[in-house]
């Protein structure tokens, strides 16, 4: 139960680093064979993941597929932390992911299963950015369950409001210092209850203001910070390859 709860909370985390669009989504910098992705969090919303990528095709920038291992790690506002294994096939068409589990990877998923590539989190803005310009928000709808991220009843509603540029400033990354916008605006989810293993258990709602730090020269948001009334907790990128 808890499991399934806290990769809704990952999901959720992992959304704010969303994309005005995309730009050279399998051009990614770890979509090959062997590449790897660590993501780290901390604060009182602590969200993590270490990935690996094989079984990588490509027919161009925005269409793809890669087998996606690995450990996705949670816990939030002192509740006991927990791991939950990942082994997805991500099919990319047209920019746009759907996922399988890997053991069912012959299937068709499920329509209300895809979602947009830009909920990842691990992929950029297109590189047009300028200080005070503005971008609108989205709104998504999130599938959680026992197949999550493939899908899953029942949904909750992500909504991302209008993004704002700020000055451009110098960020310490996994990949260096690096000169980054802070790219900033507000994430609300609505509350929802999901049943796992005969429990049903209540997910509340969250309102949060995000800034994205994207950072041009490596194409990659390489730190979220995420601030829920005050308390402050961060994902960003510590290990690339």
């Amino acid at each position: 139960m808890a499991a399934r709860f806290f990769s809704y909370l990952f999901l959720v985390g992992a959304a704010g680093l969303s994309a005005q669009a995309l730009a050279g989504v399998c051009d990614a910098r770890f979509m090959h064979d062997g590449g790897a992705v660590q993501l780290t969090g901390s604060g009182n919303l602590s969200l993590g993941a270490d990935l690996s990528f094989a079984d990588v095709t490509k027919t161009d920038s925005a269409n793809c597929r890669a087998r996606v291992q690995g450990t996705a790690s949670f816990s939030y506002a002192g509740l006991p932390a927990g791991k939950s294994k990942l082994d997805y096939l991500m099919t990319i068409k047209n920019g746009k992911a759907e996922f399988v589990r890997y053991a069912k990877a012959g299937e068709k998923p499920d329509a209300g299963g895809q979602f947009d590539l830009r909920m990842l989190g691990l992929f950029a803005y297109d590189g047009k950015i300028e200080q005070g310009q503005r971008m609108p928000g989205a709104t998504y709808r999130l599938n959680i369950g026992k197949d999550a991220p493939v899908g899953g009843q029942p949904t909750t509603v992500v909504r991302i409001g209008e993004k704002t540029v700020d000055a451009r400033q110098s960020l310490d990354t996994a990949l260096g210092r690096q000169s980054c916008w802070p790219i900033r605006y507000t994430r609300n989810t609505d509350p929802t209850q999901a049943t796992f293993q005969g429990l049903t258990l209540p997910i509340p709602g969250m309102n949060t203001t995000v800034t994205d730090w994207y950072c041009p020269e490596v194409n990659l948001v390489m730190r979220q910070d995420i601030d829920q009334a005050g308390v402050k907790s961060a994902v960003e990128i510590t290990q690339i390859r």
